[in-house]
C-alpha cells in the first residue's frame, strides 16, 4: 500500500499537542485516539466522500503518515498544513517527490505537483 509522509524538516519533531489540536479542528476526523500504538502515539481516520484514510503520528514525533494516495489522503495532507503552525513537506514512501505544502492551495494543484515528478504515477 502506498503511503504519504508529512514532516517539518530533517531532525525536526512535531509537537504532540499541536498535532492533536490541528487534527481535532478538521471536519470528518473520526476515531481520534492517543496512546501507545505500534510505531505511533496518535491515530485517527479521515473521510472524504467515498474515500477514507488513516493518519498516524510516529512515536518519534518526526512524521505523520497518511495511508494511500487517494482523494482523502491528499485532502487531509492539505488540511493538516492549513491547521499546523509550521510549514510541512510531503513525500511518499518511495521518496518519489518532496513537496512544500505551504504554497499548495488545492488537491488538484497537489496532484499536478506529484505528477510533475517523473518517478511518481498517480491513478487517473
Amino acid at each position: 500500500m502506498k503511503m504519504l509522509l508529512l514532516f517539518i524538516g530533517e531532525d525536526e519533531k512535531f509537537n504532540l499537542s499541536q498535532v492533536a489540536d490541528s487534527l481535532t479542528k478538521i471536519p470528518n476526523i473520526q476515531n481520534f485516539k492517543q496512546g501507545d500504538f505500534v510505531g505511533s502515539i496518535l491515530e485517527c481516520e479521515f473521510s472524504e466522500k467515498t474515500d477514507f484514510t488513516i493518519i498516524r503520528l510516529s512515536d518519534d514525533l518526526e512524521t505523520i503518515s497518511i495511508d494511500g494516495d487517494g482523494e482523502a489522503s491528499l485532502k487531509i495532507a492539505l488540511e493538516i498544513q492549513k491547521h499546523y503552525p509550521q510549514n510541512l513537506r510531503l513525500i511518499d514512501s518511495n521518496y518519489s517527490f518532496d513537496i512544500e505544502l505551504a504554497e499548495i492551495k488545492s488537491v488538484g494543484q497537489l496532484r499536478h505537483q506529484m505528477r510533475e515528478s517523473a518517478s511518481f504515477q498517480l491513478p487517473v
